[in-house]
């Protein structure tokens, strides 16, 4: 039996990966991460060792039935809080419903089960107070933890506090009415406590989730306090130094190794700065760092200060030849380095349910099905039936995956012949609803004839651009043969994205303008936007959907991009 030490590179989880919530069960670190808008619904990764991670399970199951369409951008499940008591895990989450007002109309769910790969059972809401909820085990019960929102325009601000509230023993419903166990004047999210050597921890996640966000730790003697701060401020922040590679730390969980080390699952983001502003567009990323205790019995990072490390030393492993374990691979972003050739089949679908594409693909929404997109209807492509638009909150036929470099090339080869303007397909990168650069193919009348009904047709291929700003925009076209399969492709280099084209065998040439990729990030715009950029394939039929669109051969090719260590 080896004993292996290992260095960790943050984020350990780069790209949309943010609120990580983590333990560990047997040898197994288990970490959920927000979905928002996003299918799978909390997306559960494993680690032996807190560098190699691999997904392990998501919230799935006959009676796991979620469905999101209809919710804006940025709405949908938040903040996932994982537990394990009773030999099951618990996970926790809220669906908010209505975003961007006074409003959120959130309810808190809470569902169980003996492995993350599913099957979970049936959701049960257990309130609808708020969000960022967890849920505590000690001596036998279990308490709910959530903060309280606040709507009233007179009210708090949005906080009304945090509240502590009996659950039963299956934690399918509340005892008693909640008690406030902590208010102040500020926002404060991501409650957890903590029991450690005759003391209950409360950690906060403080700040927004801007740059001023970050972990604050409080203690009592008593479950239901007071709960006294902690003196020397916040345990996690960069709020005081801008020039930090990992920007807006903040909303983490504790994890406590199997040779009873501490480590901080927490969020952060890297910059990329166009014109004096900076812009986070691989969204908010899972970062790890190790903490102890001081000698007044406060938590700290351990090396000293508020600041986030980029390189963290790991837990002590055993290695035993175990088939289980994952094959070791590069941490961090160098896992993506490398062509990805292709769509990665999950479990093969039925016709009404299943997911006919496998992770690290995504869909919004609602899960990908073989209703709308099949790795069987042409052996070796992914075929899209077109639905509603890249504006549409119900029913998109979009598959991506996250962006994990802000240096990296992605492509796809498309056919598809569309008859009429209503139909379209092609290469996405994808932010939400209002922020999109789309090389996609269609048709439009020949010589720009838009009043002859009978007017000609031809195929061409244009990048179509979504901003919040200057909303729904052109930015140049080609006319290409309709019988030849198109090569797509996007580059991106930190603030700049250049989409190129080719027919299927021959060279690239650039199409359009470079574009200003800081509209894929999270601080675009005058909304709260949390979800990261991705970059995928899209087809759309506004018409009768009878349109298909085929695509092989993605490539995906993440380089180190500027801010890594």
């Amino acid at each position: 039996m080896e004993k292996l030490v290992t260095l960790i590179s943050n984020p350990v989880l780069p790209g949309f990966s943010p609120d990580p919530s983590c333990i560990r069960v047997g040898e197994w670190f288990y970490l959920a991460n927000s979905s928002f808008e996003w299918y799978p619904i909390v997306p559960i990764h494993r680690s032996r060792d807190l560098r190699n991670w691999e997904l392990a399970g998501s919230f799935t199951g006959p009676d796991a039935l979620l469905d999101l369409r209809g919710l804006g951008d940025s709405a949908g499940v938040w903040a996932p809080s994982m537990s394990w008591s009773d030999g099951l895990f618990w996970l926790v989450f809220t669906v908010v419903r209505s975003f961007g007002g006074p409003h959120k109309d959130m309810d808190t769910y809470i569902t169980r089960s003996v492995d993350v790969a599913g099957p979970w059972s049936a959701p049960a809401r257990v309130t609808t107070t708020g969000f960022d909820p967890s849920i505590f085990h000690h001596e036998g019960r279990h308490w709910l933890l959530n903060m309280e929102w606040d709507h009233r325009p007179t009210g708090r601000g949005g906080f009304a506090g945090i509240n502590l509230q009996e659950l039963n023993a299956t934690g399918t419903a509340t005892i008693g009415e909640p008690k406030i166990i902590h208010r102040r004047a500020e926002l404060i999210e991501g409650p957890n406590l903590y029991f450690i050597d005759g003391r209950f921890y409360l950690m906060l996640a403080e700040g927004g989730t801007g740059q001023n966000h970050g972990i604050a730790m409080m203690r009592s003697n008593d479950l239901f306090g007071p709960y006294e701060p902690d003196p020397y401020g916040p345990v996690l922040t960069t709020r005081d130094d801008p020039t930090h590679v990992l920007q807006k730390a903040g909303h983490g969980e504790i994890a406590v190794a199997q040779d009873g080390a501490l480590f901080l699952l927490h969020l952060a983001s890297r910059w990329a700065e166009k014109d004096g502003k900076q812009y986070s567009i691989l969204g908010r990323e899972t970062c790890i760092q190790r903490i102890t205790f001081s000698d007044d019995s406060w938590l700290r990072l351990e090396q000293d200060g508020c600041h986030p490390s980029l390189i963290v030393e790991g837990p002590e492993t055993t290695f035993d030849g175990d088939p289980d374990v994952a094959a070791p691979v590069p941490s961090g972003w160098a896992a993506e380095s490398g062509a990805y050739g292709g769509f990665e089949p999950g479990k093969e679908a039925d016709v009404d349910d299943g997911l006919t594409v496998g992770w690290p693909w995504s869909s919004l929404r609602h899960p990908a099905t073989a209703q709308w997109a099949s790795l069987s209807a042409r052996p070796g492509w992914l075929r899209l039936h077109g639905r509603y638009s890249t504006d549409s909150v119900l029913e998109q036929s979009l598959v991506a995956r996250r962006l994990t470099s802000d240096s990296l090339r992605a492509g796809v080869t498309v056919e598809a012949n569309p008859s009429n303007f209503t139909q379209s397909a092609g290469l996405i990168f994808y932010y939400n609803t209002s922020s999109y650069f789309y090389l996609r193919t269609t048709v439009r009348e020949v010589g720009g004839n838009l009043t002859d009904g009978d007017a000609p047709v031809e195929k061409i291929l244009e990048i179509f651009e979504r901003d919040p700003y200057t909303g729904l925009n052109s930015l140049g076209a080609v006319v290409v043969d309709p019988d030849v399969p198109l090569r797509l492709e996007g580059t991106l280099d930190g603030a700049g994205l250049q989409f190129s084209w080719s027919y299927l065998g021959r060279p690239l040439q650039a199409i359009g303008p470079e574009l200003n990729a800081l509209q894929l990030s999270d601080d675009h715009g005058d909304d709260l936007r949390f979800t990261g950029a991705f970059v995928g394939v899209a087809a759309q039929d506004l018409r009768d959907r009878r349109f298909t669109a085929d695509f092989t051969d993605f490539q995906f090719r993440p380089r180190a991009g500027r801010g890594r260590p």
